[in-house]
């Protein structure tokens, strides 16, 4: 086997025609590479949407929780209310102080 002393020597050998195929496909394989990124990136990027954008079954699991703690706001309102009522209509302030001392003083519950 010989060495070949200057490798530019056999590129005349090579056709033009079969040149320009060997570029063709050189910037074929490089428009696929680009291809391919470009998919990996939408793909990435498809992913992050996903988080954004709540499906059916979250929608109606919120709406649940939300109505579950509407209904508990509106019974402690409601409660809330009676109760206050309550205190007024027997005499709140016995609710409140446990009386006086001997001395004059007031203790709070």
């Amino acid at each position: 086997m010989r060495i070949k002393e200057n490798i530019h020597d056999d590129c005349e050998s090579y056709s033009c025609e079969l040149q320009e195929r060997v570029i063709e496909v050189f910037q074929y394989t490089s428009q696929i590479l680009e291809i391919k990124r470009l998919l990996t990136e939408i793909k990435r990027e498809a992913h992050n949407l996903r988080g954004i954008f709540w499906t059916e079954e979250e929608v109606k699991g919120k709406k649940q929780a939300l109505s579950f703690f509407d209904a508990r706001m509106q019974a402690t309102v409601y409660y809330t209310l009676r109760n206050m009522e309550g205190y007024q209509q027997h005499g709140w302030k016995e609710l409140i102080y446990k009386g006086e001392d001997r001395d004059g003083s007031i203790n709070f519950i």
